[in-house]
């Protein structure tokens, strides 16, 4: 795996590097990586859609929990672009397991490098990455890239409530709600939908360090070694939690590209 590649998994699993070996471990319990998956299938429901024969992208796909969710609920094609080879193994199995291995392809890659060159699905979805292409403009200018004008966006992030900048990694994209809708606009894309996501993710977050605990306690037993890092990572998880249910609001928001 390229270095960059690494970094940028590292960081958008908010762990160091030299743990992120150690994450299919730790993450083995959990199919969804905190994306609300429920909420963005809902979303899918509710939009105009031309047809059932549709293309669908999941950048940091992960696991395939919403790729492989929506190519069941749906029937739509879905492509997941991930880095992380064991979390594309679960994805592929997870396919087969729903029955729609033949609609769902999965590509790691490191999502940076896809998007660099165009493509025209009708949807795209970056869920609970945060800042990976940069700020919220930046993020809209890369994934407009990937969809057919018309074609919608859907992005699973949130803003601050309070602040106008947060000093956390994984957070420094984060501005306050009327800045963060002027960027997402910015190209004259229109906002046809956004739900919060914040007590969702409350539960989701609650369950995910109960599980995490648990393995971060059996690794620790079998490699003493990293005991302060694993600890390190727990407490850092833990203080995540707390930012997302003080410091920031979730929401999924959904674009649909303007006409150039």
């Amino acid at each position: 795996m390229q270095d960059q590649s690494y970094k940028s998994i590292a960081n958008s699993l908010e762990v160091e590097e030299n743990l992120l070996k150690n994450m299919p471990y730790l993450l083995q319990d959990l199919w969804a990586l905190g994306s609300s998956v429920d909420q963005i299938l809902e979303l899918i429901e509710t939009l105009p859609l031309a047809s059932a024969n549709l293309k669908v992208l999941d950048l940091g796909c992960g696991k395939g929990a919403v790729s492989v969710q929506i190519a069941s609920r749906f029937g739509f094609e879905v492509v997941g672009v991930d880095a992380m080879p064991e979390f594309l193994e679960v994805a592929h199995k997870k396919s087969s397991e729903y029955l729609v291995s033949q609609i769902c392809t999965f590509i790691q890659q490191d999502i940076r490098t896809y998007v660099t060159e165009a493509h025209a699905f009708d949807i795209v979805i970056l869920a609970s990455l945060g800042g990976v292409f940069g700020t919220n403009k930046d993020t809209v200018k890369n994934l407009r890239t990937q969809v057919k004008t018309g074609g919608f966006i859907i992005i699973d992030d949130g803003f601050l409530k309070n602040k106008e900048f947060l000093n956390r990694k994984g957070y420094d994209h984060c501005r306050d709600y009327k800045t963060t809708l002027d960027e997402l606009k910015a190209f004259g894309d229109c906002l046809v939908n956004e739900i919060s996501t914040s007590e969702v993710s409350k539960n989701i977050n609650e369950e995910y360090i109960k599980l995490i605990d648990k393995r971060i306690m059996e690794l620790m037993a079998q490699n003493p070694d990293l005991e302060n890092d694993l600890k390190k990572y727990l407490a850092l998880q833990r203080e995540e939690c707390e930012i997302l249910d003080t410091e920031v609001e979730g929401r999924i928001w959904v674009l649909k590209k303007a006409e150039v």
